[in-house]
């Protein structure tokens, strides 16, 4: 199983956990961090909301393919076990995290799932982390493995 977790953020200054769960991760999932932040991105926040959403759009639009799974403060709320389901049929599975505008909603459109971590907006690293504790408490669940206990 493949999962791509796709990201626009400024700074790669991140959590060691991550490393640490994408290692916990690796005997049941290849797990990649990609982060998409580049100059047309940094200049488009500088000027409107519309501008940046057409530059992730930019950004994200090739990285398309496998089951899609778009992170948004709207998306729909899921349970461990919930979210557990949504990697076990999947041999390809691209997570994407917004923006500092979140993702538009032409990219959401091409979603196969909406999922929301939390209502509350949180920055990249908090999201990652979040998101990567679920991966791999999902894996384990889907392996039943104790540590979703």
């Amino acid at each position: 199983m493949q999962i791509l977790v796709h990201c626009i953020q400024k700074s790669n200054d991140d959590f060691e956990e991550l490393k640490d769960y994408i290692k916990m991760s690796s005997k049941w999932a290849n797990i990649q961090e990609i982060n998409k932040f580049n100059a047309q991105i940094a200049k488009a926040q500088s000027l409107s909301k519309e501008q940046s959403h057409t530059a992730y759009d930019n950004a994200y639009m090739p990285c398309l393919g496998g089951f899609c799974i778009g992170l948004d403060e709207r998306g729909e709320e899921l349970d461990s076990f919930e979210f557990a389901k949504l990697l076990k049929d999947n041999q390809k599975i691209s997570f994407f995290i917004g923006g500092a505008y979140g993702l538009s909603s032409n990219f959401k459109s091409k979603m196969d799932r909406l999922v929301s971590l939390s209502r509350l907006t949180l920055a990249h690293k908090i999201a990652k982390l979040m998101l990567f504790e679920q991966i791999f408490r999902g894996l384990c669940i889907n392996a039943n493995h104790p540590y979703h206990k």
